[in-house]
């Protein structure tokens, strides 16, 4: 009996251990919870397990380095290495972040890198919340909030508003043209800020046409050119032009790709 009891011993206390795991398991939650917000494929499970395991490997390096420690019998020239766990932890953290990361088939739009280093910073927290080191992680888990939540907004105020554009496509079936147009836009993630659709006769005074404006906010990684080159070649697209922020650009196409 008394050796089944002694297994539950341990240098860490039973305190310090529900502690650390749930203090682990909190801030793992409160920096998956804007992920989970943005609809990111790391949410606030995948950052709490990160953030728990990573806690759960730094006790256990302690426990055995205390454990060493105590132990009369340990040879005087054996030495204890805590950092190699640690060490060994960062580095399997970056396998679980690269999960997150996803590229196009034509490598033009790459997702998830943000994830990959919320996931990262998790685990790094959760090493030093294994070691009871709370006034750094606290600050570490203000620091990445702040990040991720701050920086963005100030990104979607004043820096991505300037790298908005504005298109207008002439199509004869917006039915068919408009499900076509949205899943190119959301393949490239390319995001829609506005839109517009009006329909007017076509020359032909018959038939109808429809002018479709788009307000776009194109990553910096695809050229402009090249986005209206691809609807250009569409088959539900007449014709495609670049629009001014509040004119139409039919009077004044600087731009113009045509599909005929």
């Amino acid at each position: 009996m008394d050796y089944i009891l002694g297994l539950f011993d341990g240098y860490v206390s039973w305190i310090d251990i529900v502690v650390r795991v749930a203090a682990a398991v909190l801030i793992g939650m409160i920096i998956g919870i804007e992920r989970e917000l943005s609809n990111h494929p790391a949410g606030m499970k995948t950052h709490a397990l990160v953030c728990l395991g990573a806690a759960i490997t730094t006790m256990i390096s302690a426990e055995m380095c205390y454990s060493l420690m105590g132990n009369a019998a340990l040879d005087q020239s054996s030495k204890v290495d805590m950092s190699r766990i640690a060490s060994g932890v960062v580095s399997g953290i970056g396998f679980i972040g690269a999960g997150a990361i996803i590229k196009s088939r034509d490598g033009s739009v790459v997702t998830g890198i943000t994830t990959a280093a919320t996931v990262w910073i998790s685990g790094c927290m959760g090493l030093a919340v294994g070691m009871g080191y709370f006034r750094m992680v606290t600050i570490c888990m203000v620091a990445t909030l702040f990040a991720t939540i701050t920086v963005r907004w100030i990104e979607d105020k004043f820096i991505k508003r300037r790298g908005i554009r504005f298109i207008e496509i002439i199509t004869n079936d917006k039915e068919t043209g408009l499900p076509v147009f949205e899943d190119y836009f959301d393949r490239k993630q390319i995001i829609i800020t506005a839109f517009n659709c009006v329909a007017a006769k076509a020359s032909d005074g018959e038939s109808k046409k429809y002018c479709c404006r788009y307000d776009l906010r194109v990553p910096k990684s695809i050229p402009f050119n090249t986005v209206m080159r691809d609807l250009a070649k569409m088959g539900e697209v007449q014709e495609v032009y670049e629009a001014n922020q509040n004119n139409s650009s039919q009077g004044n196409s600087s731009k113009k790709s045509n599909n005929q």
